[in-house]
């Protein structure tokens, strides 16, 4: 009988998935897109109210043959439930038959591939002697960040660290000294976009004004605008040297278009960026933005990866279909 392998939080966790190993199946995933070889749709979603919503993401690659959905619940106001703003399941079929393969807990993958989105995109966007990194936003996806930023930008010495909450900025600096780095908590955001690296995780939450300037960012500077770039002010944007974002189509569709604080057109996406038809860096004084809502895509590169690992060390629950 067929089995189904489930992949809690803890089982993702206890894996260790490198960031090299996910930052190359994303590699992978986005040249067989580049050659026309994946099936993606955009993100689909249901909105509730301000800071509310449900979506789903849909894809499916032939090698590793998967098809994968992420059904994802974000509510702004979790934060008083001491319960995270975003969650999720991801389902994986097999690309041939369509028979279910596995569920996994979809809020630890998403870190572990938007973290690695980031460092794929900073690969080919970051000024390699980048030295100092600095967060608006300190939450979960700022630890996946720093790891997976590290990895593509071995100069990085100093983090800066910016939260609404101060006691989760500080948090994130003691983690920043425990892994060798120097590391001061800033008052002002602005403070932040005076590092070489910059990383925006702000949360949907409502009433939300903008407050990110972007013609403070440096010279040089490299942004991984995580939350589809809620927090900065859109009139700037278009100021810097190259926005780019994960993919073109998706960012064309008029509901995620909507949503992206930027909303098009952009100079390169992941696709053209690791295929070489979109020149990256060309200039170390360039600013550079990556912005960008997430893609199916990545979510199904990931999963494959955390399935063959999970299957190599014998990890995970096996249920019955």
């Amino acid at each position: 009988m067929s089995k189904l392998l489930y992949l809690s939080s803890e089982d993702i966790a206890a894996l260790d998935i490198k960031p090299k190993a996910a930052r190359e199946a994303l590699a992978h995933a986005f040249r067989l897109h580049a050659e026309g070889r994946t099936h993606v749709q955009p993100k689909l979603t249901v909105p509730v109210g301000p800071g509310h919503f449900f979506q789903s993401l849909c894809a499916a690659m032939p090698d590793p043959p998967f098809a994968t959905t992420k059904w994802v619940g974000v509510a702004a106001d979790n934060r008083e439930r001491g319960l995270p703003n975003v969650n999720g399941l991801i389902v994986v079929s097999d690309f041939t038959t369509g028979v279910p393969v596995a569920v996994l807990d979809g809020t630890s993958l998403t870190v572990l591939r938007t973290a690695a989105m980031s460092a794929l995109a900073a690969s080919c966007l970051a000024r390699p002697g980048s030295s100092t990194i600095g967060f608006v936003g300190c939450g979960a996806q700022a630890y996946g960040h720093l790891a997976s930023l590290q990895e593509v930008l071995p100069g990085l010495r100093k983090v800066v660290c910016n939260s609404r909450s101060r006691s989760s900025a500080e948090k994130l600096a003691a983690y920043a000294r425990e892994n060798g780095l120097d590391a001061e908590v800033a008052d002002s955001p602005n403070e932040v976009l005076a590092c070489d690296v910059v990383v925006s995780t702000v949360p949907a939450q409502p009433g939300l004004e903008p407050f990110l300037d972007a013609s403070l960012l440096r010279p040089g500077c490299f942004v991984a605008a995580v939350d589809l770039g809620r927090p900065w002010r859109g009139e700037g944007l278009r100021s810097l040297d190259i926005l780019a974002t994960d993919d073109y189509g998706q960012a064309a569709d008029p509901s995620n278009r909507a949503k992206l604080r930027y909303p098009g057109p952009f100079d390169s996406d992941l696709a053209s960026l690791v295929a070489g038809t979109a020149p990256g860096r060309t200039d170390e004084k360039q600013r550079i933005m990556f912005l960008f809502p997430g893609f199916a895509l990545g979510d199904l590169a990931i999963a494959a990866e955390v399935i063959a690992e999970a299957r190599r060390a014998g990890r995970g629950l096996r249920l019955p279909l």
